[in-house]
């Protein structure tokens, strides 16, 4: 297992009224025998110096991660509310947004613009069941290439799926009501993920493992099997491997980066550029078509990034700065435009940051 410690780096912050935006840069600084100095903008300051009569020298780098100078308004708009326990968030490929709502049993549809959701799985009057077309206590949802939406119904320990336009949903993964820790069996399924070959792979956390369910299986296989995983929240198929996971643990306050098969995690994640310097209870996270991460850093109520190939996350939305308020966040996804949005749970609503 490799734990990252926090490297000696300089951040440059850039503050606008309704913008921050945060560049990570570390550098090293050159010497001379005499200089003469510039300084930019009120926000950044750069000294170079320069000479013909040089009689010794350094060497000078400046490495900067601009994570594909991707930036939000700080200053958020409320695109959906009236929730009773939202606890996932999903956007498909035309905008339409989907939010699980654990005590309302069921899942809604906010298409673009819309003031009201429309239910598209479980009873629209908040009724839980057990069969087909009723849900208990819906935990997370996501999509596959076909369209077909799938939910991990926590409470009948089961994932259904769902052809578009249907209320009728067919298990794919678990046994109705049953929690055994067989391979036919889910116990407290929370979260789940869809490959592009419809392979259904769900965090099985009362049985601390992950477990993968092939079109048609009877059972599934355990992909990853650690006690860690009993406190996992989340998890996503990386983007550039098809044989790892991240997963978010709540609480240790950390995401793993897992190779299937493996007894430890790859990677671990916890670093923040920030006055509060770790993760606090991470939850719900998503990639942007960049490949970086983004978590939902519920305690701590903000969303930090960590981009392509580093170890270090920057703040790119907080409550300290943000407008409205947000608190409790526990999922963040992206529109066809890359705008962000956030699941407020304090105020159960979906507030949305537009990319600027």
């Amino acid at each position: 297992m490799i734990t990252i410690v926090a490297a000696l780096t300089v951040v440059t912050t850039k503050t606008t009224t309704t913008t921050t935006s945060l560049t990570a840069t570390t550098t090293t600084t050159s010497t001379s025998s005499s200089t003469t100095t510039s300084t930019s903008s009120s926000t950044t300051t750069s000294t170079s110096s320069s000479t013909t009569t040089s009689t010794s020298s350094t060497s000078t780098t400046t490495s900067t991660t601009t994570s594909n100078n991707l930036y939000w308004n700080q200053t958020g708009v409320i695109v959906a509310d009236h929730f009773d326990n939202p606890t996932s968030l999903y956007f498909d490929g035309n905008d339409n947004q989907y939010v699980s709502d654990r005590l309302k049993d069921h899942v809604e549809q906010w298409s673009p613009n819309a003031s009201a959701g429309v239910t598209v799985a479980g009873s629209a009057t908040g009724a839980a069941g057990s069969s087909s077309i009723l849900l208990r206590n819906p935990d997370d949802l996501t999509f596959d290439t076909n369209g077909f939406m799938y939910v991990a119904d926590n409470g009948n320990n089961r994932v259904q799926r769902f052809l578009p336009n249907s209320t009728i949903g067919t298990t794919v993964a678990g046994t109705i009501s049953q929690s055994t820790s067989a391979l036919t069996d889910l116990s407290d399924p929370v979260a789940i993920d869809v490959d592009e070959n419809s392979n259904v792979y769900v965090l099985d956390r009362g049985n601390r493992r992950i477990v993968k369910w092939g079109p048609n299986a009877t059972s599934g296989t355990s992909m990853i099997s650690n006690s860690l995983l009993s406190n996992a929240y989340d998890f996503l198929l990386s983007p550039t491997s098809s044989n790892q996971v991240y997963i978010s643990n709540e609480i240790n306050g950390v995401i793993y980066l897992w190779t299937f098969g493996a007894s430890t995690p790859t990677l671990t994640l916890a670093n923040v550029y920030s006055s509060t310097s770790t993760l606090s209870k991470p939850r719900g996270m998503a990639f942007d078509s960049y490949g970086n991460l983004y978590v939902a850093d519920r305690s701590d109520n903000r969303v930090v990034r960590y981009c392509t190939n580093s170890t270090d996350g920057i703040v790119i939305v907080d409550s300290s700065s943000a407008t409205p308020v947000i608190g409790s966040l526990i999922a963040v996804a992206f529109d066809s435009s890359l705008n962000l949005y956030v699941l407020d749970t304090n105020n159960r609503r979906v507030v949305k940051f537009t990319r600027l």
